[in-house]
């Protein structure tokens, strides 16, 4: 029987072979045994390590997410005494982090382009407990510190999500965008000016709107 670090290097393999796999085609598309050829398995491995192609997507999900938060230290509130600096600096880690397609993250693009068009069963929930929802609390106690409670909760979620919607929406739209002849960045230098023009318009707003509410 093979040893305990042979078997976690094979569990390792196929989780990578996986990644590049699911990533490539998709989950539907994509096949254990492509997938076994590559990571230098037997066509077993998956269910002896992962029970099953469903189990395996989860898992490779779930290293995805951690490779997204985990590529550059996420902005934390209380970063800055001025929690409008903080603002500043989350908006251009989370553009540079969507609109980019790292070597530390290299999965979770095509894997979320692959989900928008054919969903799978806990898929996105998982990307949601280990990435998106970090990133959303993260912000929501930004602008907490921006705007105050004094809105109401529904009131500053609204907040929250318009400020996400201005960092994804770049990703989102890129075909549109570069129709219209304004291509979004793929340079760290072009992304983090357009976060800054980003942030300063969501500050403007955020400041705009804690004025009115306090008024």
């Amino acid at each position: 029987m093979p040893g305990t670090g042979e078997t976690e290097q094979t569990k390792d393999r196929l989780l990578h072979a996986a990644g590049d796999e699911f990533a490539r085609v998709g989950f539907g598309a994509a096949s254990v045994r492509a997938i076994c050829a590559a990571a230098d398995a037997n066509v077993s491995a998956v269910k002896y390590h992962f029970g099953s192609k469903e189990d395996l997507y989860l898992a490779v999900w779930m290293v995805a997410a951690s490779q997204m938060v985990s590529s550059e230290p996420l902005p934390r509130a209380g970063d800055h005494d001025d929690p409008r600096d903080t603002l500043r600096a989350f908006v251009a880690w989370f553009m540079r982090l969507v609109l980019t397609e790292s070597v530390s993250h290299p999965w979770a693009g095509q894997l979320l382009a692959h989900e928008t068009v054919s969903p799978t069963p806990g898929a996105l929930e998982t990307f949601v407990r280990h990435c998106a929802g970090p990133i959303k609390e993260e912000m929501s106690r930004i602008v907490g510190a921006i705007v105050g409670r004094q809105a109401g909760t529904k009131t500053h979620d609204d907040l929250v999500f318009a400020v996400i919607a201005l960092c994804v929406n770049a990703k989102h739209s890129r075909g549109i965008l570069t129709k219209l002849g304004h291509p979004p960045p793929t340079t760290k230098a072009g992304i983090n000016r357009m976060a800054k023009v980003m942030a300063e318009f969501a500050i403007g707003g955020l400041d705009g709107f804690a004025n009115g509410a306090a008024h």
